[in-house]
């Protein structure tokens, strides 16, 4: 190209069309003995551009890529078009992707609602999960913590105040809500194996015949139910706290524990309340279909009988306090007063609860001939009883029916996630090559956020994956959801070690090159010659205490 733009540019005979579009794209440059080919300029002083040929390519983006640090295509984009006019996105991208620095240092993309393997409960109280959230920051007498506990299969949840996050305290807790909700076959909690362990330890001194187990922490298939209710929990209690103005979240959280579980939950299509107990949530009348005006009037139940109501609010208000003081009084009294009587004689029977039709005092002809007989000899079975025993049978009917219609959406929910888990993760081959990050405990401060490693199997059954990288085979194995896929195949078989299994944080420290986790610390004791000794670790690594060491106290060694 660079000779056809000379040759056009020197020729004096008559130019055809290429030579005219060659001369208005291009132009050469002489640079002392050097010819370079750039872009046509409107005028002289213009910056250059110049044109790369393939062989110069990769330097070119190679230093582009050293100079950025490593960036990134926009800025890569951005550092080259500064002196070059013919390297391209796709160029950039397959570089980036031939880096085993950049491989290492990416971030990995959050993906919300993905799980590949999600865990099912079929029951009530098949599996517990608990949580701490933390509140040290805005301690209210002497409270520091709120302890949620869930319920796997109705989301229902329990808030509790805590002083301390000491597993003591977290069991008395529990052992009140097991109490009174019964106990879970499996308690699982996000801080750690040994915390759930000793508050289960905890639970067994207290009730010796409790007998439950463990789940894992850090639960990959967990899907973060926990964690959605505490985000949940901590907006609805800021929400309260401005609407009353007070800071008493300890009061707070009581309320936010019952609009949590009277909200209705997308996952199992209904509240966590009506999915424990098989109705709706109630705020006494409040929750009734009775207008604003007339539940201000009312005071006493004599108050609501009088009342002219529809049939539809009628129906609602008798369902509301049938349970309770009406039908009592119905029972106990041996003449029912004359309110009481004229409002059952002259309402609809269907516009009135069960309970109340049944134990009216005087009823209707049909309900003398149907259910009680004026004879008592004649009477077989008590049918206020028998009507007693058939609504507890239709009300355990409903629960059950709830119960399977939340573990159905449940389910479904389940499927979704594995649906999107399958467009979003795709399944890694054997030789391929992974990313496993490393979380900032278990590396240092100038290692890479990512371990590159091979797939050695990969269980097709559970979907369960085996990696091997240079220090050997990771004794942990990964779910498809911990890991990510580079683009190119960087490592082979033969760069990774087969013959020996180590843990990540070996790995690291085997590939850092700085050690490795490398954080120091020392809780060295009082005393005229404190972190002055080799009895001090800081000291015998020639370093400087820290704010993590022995409690912030001064030292000096500082």
């Amino acid at each position: 190209m660079l000779q056809d733009v000379k040759t056009a540019a020197v020729s004096k005979e008559s130019k055809n069309q290429h030579d005219y579009h060659i001369l208005r794209k291009y132009e050469v440059l002489q640079c002392g003995p050097v010819e370079k080919l750039i872009k046509k300029r409107e005028h002289a002083e213009e910056t250059p551009m110049y044109f790369v040929t393939i062989e110069e390519t990769f330097d070119v983006l190679r230093a582009s890529h050293i100079a950025t640090g490593h960036g990134g295509r926009d800025r890569m984009m951005k550092e080259i078009k500064k002196k070059y006019a013919n390297i391209s996105v796709q160029a950039i991208e397959l570089f980036k992707s031939l880096c085993l620095e950049c491989q290492k240092k990416r971030t990995r993309p959050k993906t919300t609602g993905v799980v590949v393997r999600p865990i099912l409960t079929k029951d009530f109280s098949c599996r517990g999960q608990v949580d701490l959230v933390d509140m040290q920051s805005m301690s209210c007498n002497g409270y520091k913590w709120i302890m949620v506990y869930q319920d796997h299969l109705t989301k229902f949840c329990v808030l509790r105040a805590i002083r301390s996050k000491r597993p003591t305290e977290v069991a008395s807790q529990l052992l009140d809500i097991f109490l009174l909700l019964g106990a879970p076959v499996i308690l699982q909690s996000d801080n750690g194996t040994e915390f759930t362990a000793n508050v289960i330890s905890e639970l067994m001194e207290f009730w010796p015949s409790l007998k439950m187990v463990h789940g894992k922490p850090h639960y990959p298939q967990s899907q973060g139910s926990v964690e959605r209710a505490n985000c949940d929990i901590k907006d609805m209690l800021v929400a309260w706290l401005a609407d009353n103005n007070s800071q008493d979240w300890v009061a707070g959280i009581k309320f936010v524990q019952f609009h949590k579980n009277s909200a209705y939950h997308s996952g199992i299509k209904r509240s966590p309340y009506s999915a424990l107990f098989g109705n709706e949530a109630r705020v006494g009348l409040t929750s009734s279909t009775l207008p604003r005006e007339i539940l201000d009037n009312l005071e006493s139940e004599d108050d609501l009988a009088r009342l002219d109501l529809p049939q539809p609010a009628s129906r609602a208000a008798s369902s509301v306090v049938a349970d309770n003081s009406t039908a009592d009084a119905n029972l106990t009294s041996a003449e029912p007063s004359a309110s009481a009587d004229a409002t059952l004689t002259s309402a609809e029977p269907s516009a009135l609860s069960p309970d109340t039709t049944l134990t009216s005092a005087e009823p209707s002809a049909s309900a003398d001939a149907t259910l009680i007989s004026a004879d008592p000899t004649t009477t077989t079975a008590d049918p206020l009883q028998t009507s007693d025993a058939s609504m507890l049978t239709a009300h355990v009917e409903r629960v059950t029916r709830v119960r399977k219609e939340a573990f159905s959406g449940q389910l479904s929910q389940a499927e979704r996630m594995v649906k999107r888990s399958r467009v979003d993760f795709k399944c890694g081959e054997v030789g391929d090559n992974v990313a496993v990050p490393v979380r900032m405990v278990d590396r240092g401060r100038g290692d890479a956020r990512n371990i590159l490693g091979v797939i050695l199997n990969r269980d097709i059954s559970t979907d369960i994956y085996t990696a091997a990288v240079k220090a050997g085979v990771l004794k942990v194995r990964y779910s498809r959801n911990q890991f990510d896929l580079c683009p190119q195949r960087l490592l082979s078989m033969r760069d990774v070690k087969l013959d020996k299994h180590v843990s990540l944080r070996s790995a690291i420290i085997a590939e850092s090159a700085s050690g490795g986790q490398g954080f120091t610390k020392c809780n060295c004791a009082g005393g005229p010659r404190k972190c002055q000794t080799n009895k001090c670790s800081c000291c015998k690594a020639k370093l400087k205490c820290n704010s993590k060491c022995h409690g912030s106290l001064t030292c000096r060694n500082k």
